[in-house]
């Protein structure tokens, strides 16, 4: 997969297990720290930093996190593909792997990576 992090990982994971095809974004080495370091390195720009960056989204539910998470175009094609029961599998799937809080939201973190650098004068 992905490394963990990313947003969308508790779907991907499960699709993953049920066989299903899942779509990797474009250029995914691009994403990991040392690469981009590296990359932006190359490019001849100077004091290149990078950082991850780790957020967290509160949702009011499940179907909240469900209805937001099948508007991404890696995950919305198969999931459009799918039988009614196999999505209602995938949903029990996943929604076992968000434990909700005492009022049921879920509470879910992501993480991304930041570079900058400076281009030599």
């Amino acid at each position: 997969m992905l490394g963990g992090g990313f947003p969308l990982d508790p779907i991907r994971i499960e699709m993953s297990a049920m066989g299903l095809t899942v779509l990797n974004p474009p250029r995914l080495e691009a994403s990991r720290i040392e690469v981009l370091r590296e990359l932006w390195t190359r490019a001849g720009l100077d004091a290149v930093e990078t950082r991850e960056i780790t957020v967290e989204r509160t949702f009011a539910g499940f179907e909240d996190f469900w209805t937001i998470s099948l508007s991404a175009s890696s995950v919305q094609p198969t999931i459009a593909s799918m039988s009614p029961n196999d999505i209602e599998l995938l949903k029990g799937r996943v929604r076992a792997r968000l434990p909700a809080d005492a009022t049921g939201r879920i509470t879910y973190s992501a993480r991304a990576n930041a570079v900058k650098g400076h281009v030599p004068k």
